[in-house]
């Protein structure tokens, strides 16, 4: 077996001299194609571009069904290396490079948002974005960004990511809370006030206003903490 490189394709192939009919290029690329295609998430949205053959390349034609395999195993967004190898007395094999990008659909502002201002359905436009350009984190389910509130100041334009966002304030501090304690399946209740804001499901600390202490209380909503002892 010798070995060449010929532009966008490495080839190793008998060094034989070789009289009879060619194999078709086209049906190289179509064998790349498809293998390609059967490998990536099935309804994901792909640009798939392959390498195009050099037209001096000239291998025997295959009597058998062309074999195609990913060199890293699997095939992902990015740069890959796919083979086509022939089996057989004339066998060869070639290496080509694909590069396959991977689009998602996104949420992306339309106007610019203030630190906690709400994010609401007219805020948001859907665009499909290349997945290898945006930002770690990213949503694709709207959900996880309707009625959240920003983070920090947005500008206009911005792809919405899980950092962008947070669950809305619903205690402020300072705010008068009723605190309900349960235990052994009697619930207490008793007025505090927030000592910091917080937003459903996270902790704070709530000065009892009767016994003066401090305690760790978790938001249950607006204007409501709980304890469990």
């Amino acid at each position: 077996m010798n070995k060449r490189m010929l532009p966008g394709i490495l080839m190793l192939a008998s060094g034989m001299a070789w009289g009879g009919t060619f194999q078709s290029t086209q049906q190289i690329q179509d064998a790349i194609n498809q293998f390609v295609m059967s490998a990536l998430e099935a309804g994901g949205k792909y640009e798939i571009n392959l390498a195009q053959p050099d037209p001096r390349l000239q291998l025997p034609s295959c009597e058998q069904a062309l074999q195609v395999f990913a060199q890293t195993g699997e095939i992902k967004p990015g740069r890959n290396t796919v083979g086509v190898r022939c089996y057989g007395d004339k066998g060869w094999t070639i290496y080509s490079t694909v590069l396959v990008k991977s689009f998602k659909d996104v949420f992306v502002l339309n106007k610019s948002m203030l630190r906690n201002d709400i994010i609401r359905q007219e805020h948001l436009n859907v665009e499909t974005r290349d997945a290898g350009m945006l930002p770690q984190g990213y949503v694709t389910d709207i959900s996880d960004v309707l009625d959240k509130q920003a983070a920090r100041n947005i500008p206009a334009g911005s792809v919405l990511n899980r950092q962008l966002v947070t669950d809305p304030t619903v205690v402020r501090r300072g705010e008068r809370v009723n605190i309900e304690s349960s235990k052994a399946g009697v619930v207490i209740s008793a007025v505090g006030a927030a000592m910091s804001d917080g937003a459903k499901g996270q902790k704070i600390s709530v000065r009892n206003l009767s016994s003066k202490r401090v305690i760790q209380a978790v938001v249950v909503n607006a204007g409501q903490v709980s304890v469990n002892f």
